[in-house]
């Protein structure tokens, strides 16, 4: 007759108990303030497009440094003493999908969200040569608005309108890649004060939130 090993009936729920744990999936939240993204992204818009709406140059910014003069960051329009509870404009996106035991420390205390955010993007060069880029042919895709060829639509990219010559098709294509680099530029900067792992898949699943508020700025505007 066999004996029963009892250390090993002992610790065969706890094993079982981890298996299942390890199986299991646990969604982790991020929390996307779209007030305070809105206001980074007019905030950039600002400073990098130029108001009067005349053609920039590369490089005309940065004087002898070539390096971009930051503007101080605008107020959040709310602040934030402790973790907020959810109002209509702080929106919870669902990250990512895995087991994990540290669900992130939010970004929140000690305030000024909105300029958290527009620093992260000011230390992504790709962006700010985006919005160089844009600046360049504000004019152009500002005339192709006022004309009807082309409008806002509600994922932050142009959409077209009317029939394009090849010279407008191609500020087209390039102001709407310049929108994309952009647009994900900030679904990053939302990862990582939320910090968590700015993965492509966790970008990916914030992305359209942000082109979304990317729209709605830019539909202001007009």
């Amino acid at each position: 007759m066999t004996i029963p090993n009892f250390r090993v009936l002992y610790f065969l729920p706890l094993t079982l108990c981890f298996y299942l744990v390890s199986c299991a999936t646990i969604t982790v939240n991020v929390y996307f303030p779209a007030e305070e993204v809105r206001d980074a992204y007019s905030s950039l818009e600002e400073e990098f497009l130029l108001e009067d709406g005349n053609e920039s140059t590369e490089g005309t910014a940065p004087s002898d440094t070539g390096t971009v003069k930051p503007t101080p960051a605008p107020e959040s329009s709310i602040k934030y003493e402790e973790k907020p509870t959810l109002k209509s404009e702080t929106k919870v996106i669902v990250l990512r999908n895995k087991v994990t035991l540290d669900f992130g420390d939010y970004a929140w205390a000690q305030g000024n969200i909105s300029g958290q955010i527009t620093e992260k993007i000011r230390s992504m060069p790709e962006v700010i040569n985006a919005y160089k880029s844009r600046a360049n042919r504000k004019n152009v895709i500002n005339s192709m608005l006022k004309e009807g060829l082309v409008r806002e639509g509600n994922l932050g990219l142009l959409v077209k309108a009317g029939n394009l010559s090849s010279s407008q098709q191609q500020a087209f294509s390039a102001e709407n890649a310049d929108r994309r680099v952009i647009i994900r530029g900030m679904a990053r900067a939302i990862v990582e004060i939320n910090n968590l792992e700015p993965t492509q898949e966790n970008i990916d699943k914030v992305l359209p939130e942000a082109g979304r508020q990317f729209a709605s700025v830019r539909k202001s505007e007009r």
